[in-house]
């Protein structure tokens, strides 16, 4: 599998960080504030994320376990997410992501932390 990275603004240090999108195993909400994909071999990305969900919402995690999956799908649309090495998420998250009161939110990272 080819490598493939996303590429995600964080808030907190006006930078972009990439992530690996090869070997992903796995991408859940960990807690309301936070994302963790696993990687084969037990390593983990950890995505905090800059206003709690809503308990048992996973739209965040869905929205990024998808663009992972895009990456790597030669039938993906558009064909770009599957030809681009890197690609670029756009930050805030699209709409329909509820923060913790039920209401939409403007959903970003701010940081991540590779372990």
């Amino acid at each position: 599998m080819e490598e493939k990275f996303l590429s995600i603004y964080l808030t907190a240090s006006s930078a972009r960080s990439l992530l690996s999108t090869k070997d992903v195993v796995g991408v859940d909400m960990a807690s309301t504030s936070t994302v963790k994909i696993w990687y084969k071999g037990g390593r983990t990305a950890t995505l905090t994320l800059n206003a709690a969900m809503a308990a048992n919402i996973n739209t965040v995690s869905d929205f990024l376990a998808n663009e992972i999956a895009q990456s790597h799908n030669p039938n993906t649309s558009p064909q770009s997410k599957y030809v681009n090495t890197i690609n670029q998420i756009a930050t805030p998250f699209p709409n329909g992501i509820l923060n913790g009161a039920g209401t939409p939110a403007a959903v970003t990272v701010t940081s991540i932390v590779i372990a």
